[in-house]
């Protein structure tokens, strides 16, 4: 899963033409349609594509953004020297925020337009000079925080809107240095002061991680039908998860050879990302990358460690359910590659878009007919919110992102399985939380931090789930559905927490002077799959490869939120279908807080404190419950 939202948001400006590109039609239900991976972006019918008129009207409006910004920053600068100055301090922070939401619109429409086609030079073209715009604004807005951090807080009424903003950068003030050095660590790509989602930032190592994926030699496996398919990025989810095991033992083969092939490159990318985060922390005056990158949003880094040593904690319930696969599917061992299939294939049943659009607004319905409305509306394609289906050279993954008062932006890759329901109700999630955040608070406020970003998502995964079980016909749909609910929390809290130990200690590689190599980043690699699943679990020689795929290595420290997302996820959850109008309405408040307070605030408001463990552990007893309910049903089957 690639999940976020753009923290600084966007507006429309003058520059941009005021009329829209007509809307295509809506696909009708039932037509057909057969997603292929394989298949070119431009086969893929127009109506099942996002549009981004809202953003530009197309890349001529783009190009105008670009000049218009540039003239922007240009008068921005004019007000170095001057801003203790009140008056004159509003009126900069009137032009910065303008400035950054254009900003924020050049950087998201590139980042769309490559991600449908990341082989395409003019998306690549698009994406950097709009990440170009990003980083001269940094640059060229860095005199801001200079000179804010100089003048006393006078608690000066005309400055009263932007008071949140002045404050937060006043909470860092020690981590701010003269002048001269804030110029060249923005030259070196400082990002610690960027002002949206980290992983909207891309380093040079992450694009050279990613143009090494691209490029990857994967091989030709035999899908289901013993008809030969190349094996995507794409596509790689969906063949993992084939019941047929030969085929699912290939997918896997496949990529992790070919990531073993260029193991030694895509190491030294990522020693670079984290060499550079080290140094861009150690310069700003703290001890580690974690502090660093955690202070971001206000964050102890006692929170990450915690959420360690509470998995590692409650290992067992991983442990369980590996032997329980093991026993379910009737084979002598398990295998990286058998974790991800249904453990009842027959039930595998398809939920085509039509499907989807009526069964997400019933699951949703304890949160609140406006929230139900809205749902409704960005599930409706002919609205524009949604890249639906997948494409030879379309980013794998899911992400939503969005900007100020601009409906979100949905990618998808769906394939009509269970799986891409789940995984669509977790995108509207992240879709709505932004969608709340943006109608409810000022700009400068409407941005929400990544430790509670993956909240609202997973609130709508547990939702979904838990309705899909009440409804469910057979012994048979009850078990894949629970069976699909315990991948959930494997994926999400432990295999997102083993991430987040194996990114923290590569980070410490590079703060102790240890190579990050290829043979250092596998064997760390090996060893938390041995401690986080146990003797159960059989493990390749290749196993130990996996990370080299994986993008949130790149992202700052944003893997941890996941884990905690889920835990905070599943106790709202049961709060919410309690019944208890008060429980839905700390929640929504929770969705439309955006970053009013800080992220811990707004949580504990909610009803869930993520300064203890005690989130994480129900989560592990949900897990302990789930197996204990599937057990009870295989032994009723069994009966029978």
């Amino acid at each position: 899963m690639r999940s976020y939202a753009i923290g600084g948001f966007a507006i429309a400006i003058s520059i941009v033409p005021a009329a829209t590109a007509a809307a295509a039609p809506a696909p009708a239900a039932g037509t057909g349609f057969t997603p292929d991976g394989n298949m070119a972006r431009s086969a893929v019918p127009d109506a099942y594509k996002w549009r981004l008129a809202p953003l530009f009207a197309d890349d001529a409006a783009f190009a105008q953004g670009l000049t218009a910004q540039a003239e922007a920053r240009a008068r921005l600068k004019a007000y170095t020297g001057r801003l203790a100055d009140p008056a004159v301090l509003r009126d900069c922070l009137t032009l910065y925020f303008d400035t950054r939401l254009l900003t924020n619109k050049l950087s998201l429409y590139g980042n769309l337009r490559y991600v449908g086609d990341m082989t395409s030079t003019e998306g690549q073209g698009l994406r950097d000079r709009g990440l170009a715009a990003l980083n001269d604004l940094m640059t060229d807005a860095g005199f801001i925080r200079q000179e804010v951090m100089a003048i006393p807080d006078t608690g000066d009424p005309r400055l009263k809107e932007y008071d949140p903003y002045l404050d937060e950068m006043r909470r860092r003030r020690s981590h701010v240095l003269d002048a001269e050095a804030e110029r060249v660590l923005a030259l070196a790509g400082d990002n610690l002061w960027a002002e949206i989602d980290l992983n909207e930032i891309p380093s040079d190592y992450e694009k050279a991680f990613h143009g090494i994926l691209t490029g990857l030699p994967l091989p030709v496996i035999r899908d289901e039908k013993n008809e030969p398919v190349t094996l995507t990025l794409s596509n790689y989810g969906k063949y993992r998860a084939s019941a047929d095991r030969r085929v699912r033992k290939e997918a896997v083969a496949g990529l992790f050879g070919a990531l073993r092939g260029q193991e030694h490159g895509l190491a030294a990318t990522l020693a670079g990302q984290m060499h550079m985060d080290v140094f861009l922390a150690r310069a700003r005056g703290y001890d580690t990358a974690l502090a660093a990158y955690l202070d971001k949003d206000n964050i102890e880094p006692a929170v990450y460690r915690n959420l360690i040593g509470a998995i590692h904690d409650n290992l067992k319930p991983l442990h369980d359910y590996v032997a329980l696969r093991r026993e379910v599917m009737g084979i002598p061992d398990i295998h990286l590659y058998d974790l991800y299939t249904p453990l009842v294939p027959a039930v595998g049943r398809e939920y085509p878009y039509d499907q989807a659009r009526r069964v997400l607004p019933e699951a949703l319905a304890p949160l609140g007919p406006d929230y139900v409305a809205t749902l409704k509306t960005g599930l409706d394609l002919a609205n524009g919110w949604i890249d639906l289906y997948p494409s030879r050279a379309k980013e794998s993954g899911a992400f939503s992102s969005s900007v100020y008062r601009i409906h979100p932006f949905v990618k998808m890759n769906y394939y009509n399985e269970y799986d891409d329901l789940s995984t669509l109700a977790h995108e509207m999630g992240h879709a709505l939380h932004s969608y709340l955040s943006s109608a409810k608070q000022p700009y400068v406020t409407a941005n929400y931090a990544t430790f509670i970003a993956e909240i609202a998502s997973t609130v709508n995964e547990k939702l979904l789930s838990d309705s899909l079980v009440a409804r469910a016909a057979t012994d048979d749909e009850r078990l894949f559905l629970l069976n699909h609910l315990l991948e959930s929390l494997r994926t999400t809290i432990y295999r997102q927490t083993l991430f987040a130990e194996f990114e923290l200690l590569a980070h410490t590689a590079a703060e102790e002077g240890t190579p990050i190599t290829a043979d250092f980043l596998n064997a760390t690699y090996r060893r938390l799959i041995a401690r986080y699943y146990g003797p159960g679990l059989t493990i390749d020689a290749d196993d130990e490869v996996e990370w080299a795929y994986i993008p949130h290595f790149y992202y700052k420290y944003y893997l941890y939120s996941y884990a905690t997302g889920l835990s905070a996820g599943v106790a709202l959850a049961e709060g919410i279908q309690s019944g208890d109008s008060k429980q839905r309405d700390l929640y929504l408040g929770m969705l439309s807080a955006g970053s009013s307070k800080p992220p811990l605030a707004i949580l504990k408001d909610a009803g869930v404190d993520l300064t203890r463990p005690d989130a994480v552990v129900a989560a592990a007893r949900l897990m302990d419950r789930t197996i204990k309910d599937m057990r009870v049903i295989l032994a009723r089957k069994a009966g029978e």
